[in-house]
């Protein structure tokens, strides 16, 4: 019997950051944890937070805001599938 493995918001992420920006260090943290109790968050809500570590030659030359946008606008999907919040540290190396 295979086991079946369900994706995740988390492996989604990761799956479309490591496609999009190639990055040479990549760290995802869910910390919905972190925020229970917080309005519109519900003690079932889950994968609703999450921390981004990334360096990746994409963010060359691009500011702090220009770095940010990109990630919000290619996880943009995510957020209309109750994704909440995102804490950024970004980086080229």
């Amino acid at each position: 019997m295979e086991s079946e493995i369900k994706e995740t918001r988390k492996i989604r992420m990761e799956t479309i950051l490591r496609e999009t920006f190639q990055p040479q260090d990549l760290l995802v943290l869910d910390v919905s944890l972190e925020h229970a109790g917080h309005p519109g968050i519900t003690k079932d809500s889950k994968e609703t937070h999450f921390r981004i570590k990334m360096k990746s030659d994409s963010f060359q030359g691009k500011s702090t805001v220009e770095q940010h946008r990109a990630v919000y606008e290619i996880l943009g999907p995510e957020f209309k599938k109750g994704l909440h919040a995102l804490e950024m540290d970004l980086s080229s190396p």
